[in-house]
């Protein structure tokens, strides 16, 4: 907490004046004794301020606890309810329900980690060991915790559109609030498998030259599972998984998919929207009881797709050396990177 200066004397900070000194093992600047006491006192004064930052906090985590509809995020949900006609309703409803699931383990979470605070400033008090850099630590995790409870980054609302209503999305990062890495963090050297892993083939617990996957709120993987020419559904934890598109070896029918690289889940229409790659097509396929897609875009060789918050879907174009933007019912797109030929160049792309 303090160390005594070397023999001889030394200057302090405060006064400026040559005197025997104690150096502060946090700020390692020299004080006078006397000015040492006025210099512990003052941090004893800054951890009261981060103490009542702390009630305040808990005070407002306790008041969204107990009234979640009082949340940011709950009210927007409401206004764009209150805006809208009655047939969007529904969509409402299962927006709701979505983002209490996920702040109802969120503010679990972070109840945990106040509390863990709560202890180590205690413990820090009665000890009378801290110095300005457990102050500021205390204070920064109070304020990101303060921040992600106001708006949490794991959580937004999207806006899409269709032809008569605006749509409202929620989209939950996974497990994004989990995820804390230090600056020193390390990956474990041997990872965990979670889907395949038995081997190349074409059983429920087979993969056969995954391409890409998309991974949902209840961290379920679709896979585009290339060379078997299908999307498999594998759930957390489980042996095995489940086709849900294509799967009927390869071919061009509405029922069957041709090398498949990439797919993503439509939360609004419920459907997953697939780059069906062999067949040169993007595809929209239903998600509940799906047996056949819908061509929604042609003529591509798409490897890779995804939506924004507008629910614009972006797509690249292997042959063409490009990246263009749709909207629902666009027959050509809008370019938004490369589409200068194949090349190196800041304004080029080669086979995205």
């Amino acid at each position: 907490m303090a160390t005594a200066a070397a023999a001889g004397k030394a200057r302090c900070v405060t006064c400026g004046k040559e005197k025997s000194t104690v150096r502060c093992d946090g700020c390692s600047q020299p004080f006078s004794i006397n000015h040492f006491g006025h210099h512990r006192q003052e941090l004893d004064k800054q951890l009261g301020e981060i103490e009542v930052t702390r009630d305040l906090f808990r005070q407002t985590l306790t008041e969204q606890s107990t009234k979640p509809e009082n949340q940011t995020l709950m009210k927007q949900i409401n206004q764009w309810e209150e805006d809208s006609i009655a047939k969007i309703r529904r969509t409402a409803n299962e927006a709701r329900q979505l983002i209490l699931k996920h702040t109802t383990k969120y503010l679990t979470e972070t109840e945990i980690k106040l509390n863990t605070l709560t202890k180590e400033l205690r413990e820090s008090r009665e000890e009378n060991d801290f110095f300005e850099t457990d102050l500021q630590r205390w204070y920064t995790q109070l304020i990101e915790m303060n921040n992600e409870l106001v708006k949490p980054s794991s959580i937004r609302i999207q806006h899409g559109s269709t032809r008569l209503i605006t749509t409202i999305r929620v989209n939950v990062s996974v497990s994004s609030h989990l995820l804390n890495l230090g600056m020193n963090a390390k990956w474990m050297q041997h990872g965990i498998t979670v889907a395949g892993g038995n081997g190349e083939g074409y059983g429920n617990d087979q993969l056969s030259s995954p391409y890409s996957f998309y991974i949902d709120e209840d961290e379920t993987m679709y896979i585009a599972d290339f060379s078997n020419h299908r999307i498999v559904e594998w759930k957390r934890g489980a042996p095995n998984g489940e086709v849900v598109a294509g799967g009927n070896e390869a071919g061009h029918q509405d029922n069957q998919l041709n090398g498949p690289t990439s797919v993503m889940v439509d939360k609004v229409n419920d459907c997953f929207i697939i780059s069906d790659f062999g067949n040169r097509r993007v595809i929209r396929w239903p998600r509940q009881n799906g047996t056949s897609g819908q061509t929604i875009i042609s003529n591509i060789t798409c490897f890779g797709l995804t939506m924004d918050n507008e629910g614009h879907l972006y797509t690249s174009d292997y042959e063409k050396h490009e990246v263009r933007r749709w909207k629902m019912g666009d027959t050509n797109g809008i370019l938004v990177a490369g589409g200068n030929g194949q090349g190196n160049r800041t304004d080029q792309l080669s086979s995205p």
